[in-house]
């Protein structure tokens, strides 16, 4: 793998696959690091303690803006790094369903339905096939039994799958595998969840500081 690293006010690119790493380098990869352990790590570092020159909102700020960074350059290196699970319970009658909240960019992987010894991938309509789709079952024209979905954006926030034919059943039969968004650093408890780019986060909040001076 490799991530978008700071050399004074530039980037380059640097491999985390690589054998030259330091044992410093390594050691940072194998630890997840809290926020604030970060934070006081980058404070240290460019003796800012006590100082009230960055405010803490400002510095989380940045260390998010890295996670972003960090999170589209992982997403196309490794697909499924953030790769998680999720289900759906079908209702008889409804065809909208809400996805995971953390989900990145609507991004499901497979959907699959199991119900007993009864198993098969639901699939997703694409384009303009999708619309045909819907109204075919709607009617029952097309004798389809088996459900597809398409994705739907209605309202900011709210994702949802759209499950056609409507499902006239009721049951947890849906498990589909998604990927997730990295963890946002709210709280100093929480966790950064890509550790192999600590070090890039921390070089980042610290040339934002410089930044700023």
């Amino acid at each position: 793998m490799e991530l978008r690293r700071f050399h004074g006010d530039k980037y380059q690119f640097y491999g985390l696959g690589r054998d030259d790493y330091s044992r410093a380098d390594r050691e940072v990869c194998l630890k997840f690091w809290t926020w604030s352990d970060i934070r006081s790590k980058v404070e240290r570092d460019l003796d800012l303690e006590g100082e009230s020159f960055i405010t803490p909102e400002e510095m989380l700020g940045y260390a998010n803006e890295a996670i972003d960074e960090v999170e589209r350059h992982i997403h196309n290196l490794n697909e499924d790094y953030f790769l998680t699970r999720g289900g759906i319970t079908l209702v008889n009658g409804q065809e909208e369903y809400d996805l995971p909240s953390d989900i990145y960019a609507m991004k499901i992987r497979s959907m699959i339905y199991r119900n007993g010894t009864s198993v098969w991938k639901i699939e997703r309509v694409r384009d303009w096939h999708k619309f045909e789709q819907y109204e075919l079952d709607q009617t029952g024209q097309d004798g389809n039994l088996q459900y597809c979905y398409f994705l739907l954006n209605s309202v900011p926030g709210s994702p949802k799958a759209l499950l056609t034919p409507t499902p006239n059943e009721d049951g947890p039969y849906v498990k589909f595998w998604y990927i997730r968004n990295a963890n946002e650093l709210t709280q100093d408890s929480d966790v950064c969840d890509i550790p192999e780019a600590v070090n890039f986060i921390m070089q980042y909040i610290k040339v934002r500081c410089y930044e700023k001076e």
